[in-house]
Parts: C-alpha cells; sequence; structure tokens
C-alpha cells in the first residue's frame, strides 16, 4: 500500500508539473518566459513591504545565493528593478516593473483558477476524509522537511 501511496504522489508532482505548463500557456505567452522560481520570486516581491534578498529567500525557503541568481534573470527580463531605502542606502530592495507587475497578476490569476478547480474536486468528499487525509499529507510534508533539513545540515 506504502509503495500505491508513493507512486501516486510522485504521479501528482508530474501531473502538477503538466498542469502548469499549460496554465502557463493558457494565461498568457508572457508566463511561459518564467521558471516556477521565477514566477514565485515575482509574486513574492509583489507581495512583501521592502523585499530583499533576505526576505525573498526565507519565503521561498531558498538560499541568498540561489535568489541572487534568480533576482539577476528577472533584471535582465525587465520583470524588477532595483531601488534603496532614502533612509538605509545600504540595503538593496527590489520592485516589480510594468512587465514584473503583468506576471504577477496573470500568475495571481492562474493560482485562482487552480484553486477554484480544486475546490469543485474537493466538493465531492465528506469533511471527515478530507480531514484525514491533509493529516497524512500535513505529516508527511512535515517529514519531507525535516529530512531536507538533515541533509543540509548534513553539508554544511
Amino acid at each position: 500500500m506504502q509503495d500505491n501511496i508513493l507512486n501516486t504522489l510522485f504521479n501528482l508532482y508530474d501531473i502538477t508539473n503538466q498542469l502548469d505548463v499549460l496554465y502557463k500557456e493558457e494565461f498568457g505567452d508572457i508566463l511561459t518566459k518564467y521558471t516556477y522560481t521565477e514566477m514565485h520570486c515575482i509574486d513574492c516581491i509583489g507581495k512583501t513591504e521592502n523585499p530583499n534578498v533576505t526576505k525573498i529567500a526565507k519565503y521561498l525557503n531558498l538560499t541568498k545565493a540561489g535568489i541572487s541568481k534568480i533576482i539577476k534573470k528577472l533584471i535582465d527580463k525587465k520583470s524588477i528593478e532595483v531601488y534603496k531605502n532614502p533612509d538605509n542606502k545600504k540595503e538593496t530592495y527590489y520592485k516589480l516593473t510594468k512587465i514584473g507587475k503583468e506576471v504577477f497578476n496573470k500568475h495571481l490569476k492562474m493560482h485562482e483558477n487552480w484553486c477554484e478547480k480544486d475546490k469543485e474536486f474537493f466538493n465531492q468528499f465528506s469533511s471527515k476524509k478530507l480531514e484525514i487525509t491533509f493529516e497524512v499529507l500535513n505529516k508527511y510534508t512535515k517529514s519531507l522537511q525535516t529530512r531536507l533539513e538533515n541533509i543540509k545540515e548534513n553539508l554544511k
């Protein structure tokens, strides 16, 4: 049974990746030019007050070095721009450009559409079944997070 569950989870991951690609195409050509992580970086910048590398890294659970690489790509794509706070000239912040705002809004609509379809699907199940499913998936996610943290710690 456990093998069936793991195979289903792998299939779920694969299908959601495929859906992500199709949704990107459905919601406009502009989204197809961005990776999953780039879109979520734009999402973070659009939702965060004075976003900097540290805040973005924490939001996306990535390293600062990884975020710096993504930031450079987004600047090259003219999706974000750098600014400094007049009160703190040392710190670098990011804001969305017109292109970045377009990506942000289309990405938001894509997620809203996805959530609406998910709600339709989950309405067929009782609250009790959904609670049990949530409990199992939540515990599994925490287990994976612990493994990830242990691996990161061992790599230091």
